[in-house]
């Protein structure tokens, strides 16, 4: 009986010991939510960020779990910068907007943080962020330079040392939002994905250089869309290795949301449809710390394989005649943001480009298969642009011809002309009937390509060179272009008067010339195209402009400006 009395009393202390420690435990909670609610509270004041609030409404610690929660998180531009947006007044072209229901700090070591004063947390919650970008389509008045964020040299005061091992995301939604119209004109599918963490390694008193905490970072599945323009963006993987600074992606893709058809058919004018699939990305030795504070984008090589592309135009629509678009090395030398990849390689790739023409009732197709492409020194940096950026090509044309080409494209401030030439393989002359037919409605139906060789230069404006395209017992048929009716008469003139081989029954080889004036809406692919087609019309035809030719008409120019100087005598 005595036991059972001790035994009980026992209990019920013990009972008082757990209930009076867990009241002390709630009641030092509540404490120390209320002193982190009043210290960042303080904290924030203490920023005095211009034309910018943040509000947290609640504050929660718990000793049981020491985590750290907060939630309705808002954090924006205040009414007056809203207002000075979207009256072109303010130093930007886009404010940002971020909401967030709950931030959880969870498993924060109280040790390290009391006796080390460093603080460690194992991981780091985010539920349903909102992340906004608001902007104008005006660029602002004042241009304003980009303020750099010094990842190496991070001033913190009253820490000796912060580690996030894990960060989770649920529920990410990025959205852009026009001022005018208050439209949201891109929005996402709500991401959820975790990430590795960082820390800050302490450099000297107070300043800190941040450092992952593992060497690897990976999402996967990640999806965007577009609704305002029809596309969306996936890819299933993303790996960044810290140890050498290698990013990989794997299986990225960019495609319509709807029928290539339907979405040609809601432009205007007669606009790229793009549809890519299947690119596997490596990027090796990429600055992550420069791009993180906004000093540029710099890496050693990109390699792009297995990409499956396919580019659709609906030439029924009409032409934008105010567009202006530029070259590549036009459009680098005037982009503002530091860009340098010293090698960006296509590997193991599909290109296929198909038109709708008005009179044709089938697609004009044209395929570069087993496609491989590296483009040197692409960069922005004006003491980088000495060295042009070159670019060499190869192929199977068609699926069947080997394609070679090469272009140098000029990146110095004050040049404007570039220079490419190409060799394309022997091949049959039936293997383009696809382009050929829908484009001029010619069948060919004999002919093989020995070789056909070019070499030119260009500006903004025109293009001009030379070819030389063997070739023998071309035939074909040329049919009226709106019906699949054959038209005699220019059939006859095809196979009677063209030249049907080069060199010809003298054994004299034509040489002929390539000449363009390019039409200012339209870009660089059209331009060199129609350069290579003079060539080859110039060749085939039997007025067609050769170097022969263009020599005897120059003598011919010059002896009439000398009679003419006499007679002025």
């Amino acid at each position: 009986m005595i036991q059972t009395m001790v035994f009980k009393k026992k209990y019920k202390i013990a009972v008082g010991v757990i209930l009076t420690l867990a009241f002390l435990i709630f009641l030092a909670s509540i404490v120390v939510s209320k002193i982190i609610s009043n210290k960042v509270t303080a904290l924030l004041e203490e920023q005095n960020i211009e034309n910018l609030y943040l509000s947290i409404e609640r504050t929660k610690f718990s000793f049981f779990d020491r985590s750290l929660v907060f939630s309705d998180i808002h954090l924006g531009p205040t009414e007056s910068a809203m207002i000075q947006l979207k009256n072109n007044e303010h130093s930007s072209q886009s404010l940002h907007k971020l909401s967030i229901s709950r931030l959880k700090l969870r498993g924060i070591q109280l040790s390290p943080l009391i006796f080390k004063k460093q603080l460690k947390i194992n991981k780091l919650i985010i539920d349903d962020p909102l992340y906004q970008q608001i902007s104008s389509d005006k660029k602002p008045k004042k241009e304003v330079v980009n303020k750099h964020r010094e990842l190496d040299s991070i001033h913190l005061k009253k820490l000796e040392g912060f580690q996030l091992d894990l960060i989770k995301i649920t529920n990410l939604k990025i959205q852009k939002i026009d001022i005018h119209s208050d439209k949201i004109t891109f929005q996402n599918k709500p991401l959820d994905f975790e990430v590795t963490g960082f820390k800050l390694d302490e450099l000297s008193e107070d300043y800190f250089k941040l450092s992952p905490v593992s060497e690897l970072f990976e999402m996967t599945r990640i999806k965007v869309d577009f609704p305002n323009i029809k596309y969306s963006f996936s890819i299933d993987k993303l790996n960044y290795h810290f140890g050498d600074d290698h990013l990989q992606i794997s299986n990225l893709k960019f495609k319509p949301m709807v029928n290539k058809l339907t979405l040609a058919n809601s432009y205007l004018y007669n606009t790229d449809i793009i549809d890519v699939e299947g690119a596997d990305v490596k990027v090796y030795n990429v600055d992550l710390e420069k791009a993180f504070e906004n000093k540029g984008f710099y890496m050693d090589s990109v390699i792009i394989s297995n990409l499956s592309a396919e580019i659709y135009k609906d030439k029924r629509k009409p032409f934008d005649l105010n567009k202006r678009p530029q070259f590549p090395h036009q459009l680098l030398k005037e982009m503002k943001t530091p860009l340098l990849i010293q090698k960006v390689s296509l590997r193991e790739s599909k290109l296929v480009y198909e038109e709708k023409l008005e009179h044709a009732e089938i697609l004009m197709k044209v395929s570069l298969e087993d496609l491989k492409i590296n483009l040197f020194n692409v960069t922005s940096i004006k003491s980088k642009r000495e060295v042009p950026m070159k670019v060499d090509l190869s192929s199977k044309f068609m699926g069947k011809a080997n394609l070679h080409v090469d272009m140098i494209l000029p990146l110095k401030t004050n040049e404007d002309t570039f220079y490419f030439s190409g060799f394309l393989g022997p091949s049959k002359m039936t293997y383009y009937d696809s382009a050929i037919i829908p484009a001029i409605g010619l069948k060919v139906l004999n002919g093989d390509i020995q070789s056909l060789s070019f070499h030119a230069t260009g500006n903004s404006y025109n293009s001009h060179g030379k070819m030389i395209f063997k070739y023998n017992n071309l035939e074909g048929e040329v049919f009226k272009l709106k019906k699949a009716e054959k038209n005699n008469f220019l059939s006859w003139s095809v196979n009677n008067l063209v030249h049907k081989s080069n060199p010809g029954k003298n054994g004299e080889l034509r040489e002929a010339t390539m000449k363009f004036d390019r039409v200012l809406y339209k870009g660089f692919g059209n331009l060199f195209w129609k350069t290579v087609q003079s060539g080859i019309v110039n060749t085939i035809a039997p007025f067609g402009m050769t170097t022969e030719k263009e020599a005897n008409k120059r003598k011919r120019q010059l002896k009439r400006e000398e009679r003419r100087k006499r007679k002025n005598k």
